[in-house]
This record gives C-alpha cells, structure tokens and sequence, in this order.
C-alpha cells in the first residue's frame, strides 16, 4: 500500500465514522480530519508522480 493509498483509506474510515455518529461536534471533527487526510493523499500522489 502507497502512502497515497494508506492517507485515502483513512479519509474513507473516517467519512463512514461521521456518518455513524449523533455528535454534531464529533461529525464535524471527522470530516475534517477526512479532508486532511485527502489533501495528504493529494500530496503523497504528486510526490510519486514527480519521481518519475
């Protein structure tokens, strides 16, 4: 698993524990969280494109 993968998989994990919980602070938190790890994801894909 790239790092891209790994960084796009948590954002899923935590996409599906903010739709699981009642908690308006708590969703929201997840889905931040979320769209960090996407822009981390972003970045790791542009990494590896750059090398080659």
């Amino acid at each position: 698993m790239t790092q891209a993968q790994h960084y796009r998989f948590q954002a899923e994990q935590a996409k599906r524990l903010a739709a699981q919980v009642s908690n308006d602070e708590v969703r929201e938190r997840l889905l931040e969280m979320a769209g960090e790890y996407s822009r981390y994801a972003e970045l790791m894909e542009a990494r590896e494109t750059d090398r080659f």
